[in-house]
């Protein structure tokens, strides 16, 4: 078993070099605006904003940042909410992660309350690359501790991913193993169950039927599903996989695909005027309710639901 450090992450977001506007109770009212409240019943965008919050790009652990995703920490305050340049799942923490007498800057995103990395965001594919951070910090033979669960708004899996399935703490009388899956008993040198005691399997998706999964998970205490490449999968035989495969799966990652828009009012904006969105327009700005509150459009304007084209002399 190869040794292993523990991580000791620091979660310091990164600072913008610009500030963005917050709104108080002192601040100047917002301009009349013939929209009173966005189509879910939120309260209006004021009719400007810091354009520095909608930055081109920026860089974390060598992955480019950039709309539709935001930094976490890049949201402005209006009338008590909070809302986003981008689409409200996709915020990122650049985080600064210190493993001896090395640091390192991690992008992170949290999906469904657990954390994952960044590996890499494909703009032209709207697909992102991730790994759970537990299965990178977890050594050679890595403990899946949840399964991986997302908001579907914007984001769905990939066309090319696998499921493998981990059962912990199985038992059957006096017995942890049954001889039928003997050949998928996690063998990695130095795993450790993450149940008091029980055997522990994994599996491949044409490896159980319907039925022997449930018969199986009856007799577990825990059961998870996480995606993995479905070529990577392939390649790994069932004898690797229960040895050191399956870790080595599980930190190449997984990946998801993002919806460009969410809504007609978003593809309006991001259509329109002269910003640069992930078309030619403006970019959407969402509260944490995912609900679409207006077009942030260049220059520090907002429109509603899209930019007014450029006037040209």
């Amino acid at each position: 078993m190869a040794a292993h450090l523990p991580r000791l992450p620091v979660l310091l977001l990164v600072l913008l070099a610009a500030h963005v506007v917050s709104t108080s109770a002192h601040a100047e009212p917002p301009l009349p605006s013939p929209y009173n409240t966005s189509a879910h019943g939120e309260p209006p965008l004021p009719s400007t904003y810091n354009p520095s919050m909608c930055s081109e790009s920026f860089r974390c652990g060598g992955v480019e940042i950039r709309y539709p995703f935001y930094l976490a920490n890049a949201t402005a305050d209006y009338s008590g909410n909070y809302y986003s340049c981008g689409y409200t799942d996709l915020s990122v923490s650049c985080e600064l992660e210190v493993e001896g007498p090395s640091t390192t800057w991690t992008p992170t995103i949290r999906l469904g309350g657990d954390n994952y990395t960044v590996k890499n965001i494909y703009y032209d594919y709207h697909t992102i690359s991730l790994a759970d951070r537990d299965v990178l910090g977890g050594g050679g033979c890595p403990v899946v501790r949840h399964n991986v669960s997302f908001d579907e708004t914007w984001l769905h899996n990939a066309s090319a991913f696998d499921n493998l399935t981990f059962f912990f703490g199985c038992h059957w009388g006096p017995r942890d193993t049954l001889p039928e899956f003997a050949g998928n008993n996690i063998s990695c040198a130095g795993f450790s169950t993450p149940t008091v005691s029980g055997g522990s399997f994994v599996f491949k998706p044409e490896d159980l039927d319907e039925q022997e999964e449930q018969e199986l998970a009856s007799h577990c205490d825990e059961v998870f599903s996480v995606p993995v490449g479905s070529d990577a999968l392939r390649a790994t035989d069932t004898f690797s996989l229960t040895g050191y495969g399956y870790g080595d799966l599980l930190r190449q990652g997984f990946e998801l695909e993002w919806n460009r828009t969410s809504e007609d009012q978003c593809g309006q904006c991001e259509g329109s005027g002269s910003g640069s969105g992930s078309g030619s327009g403006g970019w959407c700005a969402y509260s944490q309710k995912r609900e679409f509150l207006g077009c942030l459009c260049s220059g520090g304007k907002v429109g509603n639901p899209f930019c007014k084209p450029s006037s040209k002399s």
